[in-house]
């Protein structure tokens, strides 16, 4: 199955690449996703899902399989699997960035494939729930850079310190642990909430192919250039 994703974020093509490079500060962009290994071209990194009282834990791993640093894109091979062993995904991950007016056009293609109970899923279902996925990992990266510009501009007085410090506080709180809400992302028909837990591999698988992988390509794309 091919998924296909375009975001753009409010900053220049370098000032996104430098983002984009540093893994740490990119996986905060998606909730419940952690990085556990990073070893040359291969990576390894960890997701927690959760449907209502229900949390789910998957692990994957990837590794680097072309670049090409003119044209500036790249293809990833990556993989998930839920920890019980109930279904899995592979995703093969074409990425490319490109600037333009002080902003920067990502575009993804994802080649997916799935296993075991994830596999009921249909193709409507994966890429309504992928689209809202990566609209929030969008969103919250550019709130980061946005926020990140907004640092960079002059300190402000102490009355107007004291009257932004409350909101500036509560929009960096939240449960660390809390997980991707998959039955957030999951509110369609009831036939789909009923099944929703089957529906984490190919969320898991998602994301490792498009988060760690483009990660990964921009990273060895800055190095080479």
């Amino acid at each position: 199955m091919e998924l296909v994703h375009d975001f753009t974020v409010p900053v220049p093509a370098d000032e996104a690449w430098e983002v984009l490079t540093d893994v740490q500060r990119i996986v905060t962009c998606m909730p419940g996703a952690s990085v556990t290994k990073v070893d040359g071209d291969a990576f390894e990194g960890g997701m927690k899902i959760k449907l209502g009282p229900i949390g789910m834990n998957f692990t994957g791993q990837g590794t680097f399989l072309e670049k090409d640093a003119d044209a500036k894109t790249a293809v990833i091979q990556a993989k998930g699997r839920d920890a019980k062993g109930n279904g899995g995904a592979q995703a093969t991950v074409t990425a490319a960035l490109s600037g333009s007016n002080g902003t920067t056009s990502v575009h993804v293609v994802t080649d997916l494939n799935v296993s075991g109970k994830a596999g009921q899923f249909g193709g409507g279902v994966l890429k309504d729930v992928s689209n809202r996925m990566l609209t929030q990992f969008a969103d919250n990266l550019a709130a980061q850079l946005t926020s990140d510009g907004q640092r960079t501009e002059p300190a402000p007085t102490p009355d107007a310190a004291a009257r932004t410090a409350a909101p500036a506080a509560a929009a960096a709180s939240g449960p660390e642990d809390s997980g991707l809400d998959l039955g957030a992302l999951l509110f369609g028909s009831e036939s789909t909430r009923r099944t929703a837990k089957t529906a984490g591999a190919l969320i898991a698988g998602i994301a490792f192919g498009f988060l760690w992988g483009k990660t990964r390509v921009l990273e060895r794309q800055l190095r080479n250039a």
